[in-house]
């Protein structure tokens, strides 16, 4: 009887130790793709090929260039997944990791996670099922991170090719980076809006796109109903004619909210505002409030005056670029506008090195352009302004607001519908910044249809292209931003060559990054993230007219 007992006890324990173990499974991805799929509270089927077992919270890990996530929730559940350290690349017509059900998804960052499709039509993280998808590092331990790089027409993390998204939230301490060329960043992808998209606690994101916007809507997108609390740290970006955070390419921004203690940086190169709408879109209802910390710029255009606004309206807005922002509820918080075109990488250095000095004369080692050329030639007290104006506390009634007369890089100025929150400081200037943008489409351009010519199997195009190498014409401009570099680096990987031709005080320099470089060219890049032409040629040697490389020294 005692050993009956005792048997049935064993066995009772058997079950239990299985049932624990069944709830927190490991999964690799390189063995195939994997099926998570939520059905009730106490239900959730995770398979891999012939694996198939209750599991309610199980960690993938492992890397793979051709399998698969697909998570599923019932209506009224939430599917629950933790990735541990996992790469996912998918080249085929499917998202890497894609929601889908009626139900709500949570995934659980862990370790370094890296996440990119190959796909034109398919974001890297596809947001499809109907509750909430929320990405989180609930506890820490070990920190969270992911990397989600979207397909060409679709957003980093949200929807795809000519869809909306909705429901996205970031949150706990979960350190995010999405980016995408047509879709937004995080929300919609190309022709597709982005809505209900929250930022919380203490995570930090940064966003960007090439013609959508950082955050909201994929390029001729809208974006709305987008709100940053809590101690978020966001810096979103768009390169031409979206807006930092709001309407993508030709998209409206509204309903944006920004309060708690968060810290914001969000631009716009080309067009866009910085906080609101892209590019000939409108914006509405944009609150700041309470101990936010914003730095804004809206993007460059043509005409000086049809600028994007910093917060509003992308240029030849209905507005024409006039700044508008509700700050009735701002407490303690800040708001600093910057000069059209100023870059976030920019604004991050501005910070970094709030009230130095500018020398007045670009450092070619460096990579810094000189604020405007124009200032070169002024009186000394106009040479040297500081890169960061001292912040300004926005209260109601403050007497440290700045003027209604903004001066600009001419000493000319403008006015501003709200003269509580607008000041100053110097940038690149035009000619420079619409040089970079140019320069950095040749770039994408050239990647674009490499691959192309690889996934098409047109492999005489792709070979004689490698073969080519990249060739690039820097004129006089000889410095280079941290995304220039960066896409450098990616041409460098795919073991291709780029020949850089540039002037420097009026002698012509040539010199090649080699294909699969032994010293990247990201680890060149100084802590303002710039890299100069002649800082390239000093690690990679020059080329002279025989084609040889040679050492400058």
């Amino acid at each position: 009887r005692i050993t009956f007992t005792l048997s049935i006890s064993m066995s009772t324990l058997m079950i239990l130790t299985m049932s624990i173990s069944a709830l927190a499974g490991e999964w690799d991805i390189a063995v195939g793709d994997i099926a998570v799929n939520r059905t009730s509270e106490t239900e959730q089927n995770v398979s891999q090929g012939s694996r198939s077992e209750n599991d309610t919270n199980p960690t993938i890990t492992g890397s793979s260039d051709e399998h698969t996530v697909t998570i599923t929730a019932a209506e009224n559940t939430t599917a629950t997944v933790t990735l541990e350290d996992v790469h996912i690349e998918s080249s085929s017509n499917n998202a890497p990791i894609s929601t889908h059900g009626g139900g709500d998804v949570t995934i659980e960052l862990d370790g370094e996670n890296t996440v990119n499709s190959n796909s034109s039509n398919y974001a890297a993280i596809q947001k499809e099922n109907a509750g909430n998808l929320t990405i989180t590092d609930s506890d820490g331990t070990p920190s969270g991170s992911i990397i989600a790089t979207g397909g060409r027409k679709a957003a980093g993390i949200g929807s795809g090719n000519e869809e909306n998204a909705s429901n996205i939230t970031i949150t706990g301490n979960a350190n995010v980076t999405s980016s995408s060329i047509n879709g937004a960043g995080i929300g919609g992808g190309y022709k597709g809006s982005g809505s209900y998209i929250t930022i919380s606690e203490n995570a930090t994101v940064t966003a960007s796109s090439y013609s959508g916007a950082g955050i909201g809507g994929g390029s001729a997108g809208n974006g709305s109903n987008i709100t940053i609390t809590g101690d978020a740290n966001v810096t979103a970006s768009s390169d031409m004619y979206g807006a930092g955070i709001g309407g993508g390419d030709a998209g409206n921004g509204s309903n944006i909210t920004i309060s708690g203690n968060a810290t914001i940086i969000a631009s716009s190169f080309v067009g866009g505002a910085g906080i609101g709408s892209g590019e000939s879109g409108a914006w509405s209802n944009i609150t700041i409030s309470e101990n936010a910390t914003v730095h804004v710029a809206g993007g460059l255009s043509s005409d000086e005056y049809l600028n994007g606004a910093a917060i509003g309206n992308g240029a030849y807005g209905r507005s024409n670029g006039s700044e508008v922002v509700d700050t009735s509820n701002l407490t303690t918080g800040s708001i600093t506008i910057y000069d059209p075109g100023t870059m976030a990488d920019e604004i991050k250095a501005y910070i970094e090195q709030s009230q130095s000095q500018y020398d007045g004369q670009q450092d070619p080692d460096s990579g810094q352009q000189p604020p405007d050329d124009s200032q070169q030639s002024q009186t000394s007290s106009q040479q040297n302004p500081p890169i960061v104006p001292p912040v300004v506390n926005i209260t109601e009634g403050n007497e440290n607001a700045a003027p209604k007369a903004i001066p600009t890089r001419d000493g000319s100025s403008h006015s501003s519908d709200n003269n509580s929150v607008t000041v100053n400081t110097p940038a690149p200037n035009i000619d420079y910044a619409l040089f970079v943008a140019a320069l950095n489409k040749q770039i994408e351009d050239y990647i674009k249809q490499l691959y192309e010519a690889i996934n098409s199997g047109n492999t005489d195009k792709a070979n004689a292209m490698i073969k080519e190498g990249l060739k690039l014409n820097l004129g006089n401009f000889v410095g280079l931003n941290s995304k220039t570099i960066a896409l450098l680096e990616e041409v460098s990987k795919a073991g291709i060559a780029t020949t850089i031709d540039f002037t420097y005080k009026n002698i012509g320099y040539r010199t090649s990054i080699p294909a699969n470089a032994e010293i990247t060219p990201t680890s060149l890049l100084n802590k303002d993230g710039y890299c100069g032409a002649l800082k390239l040629m000093k690690e990679y040697g020059r080329i002279e007219e025989n084609n040889s490389p040679s050492d400058i020294g």
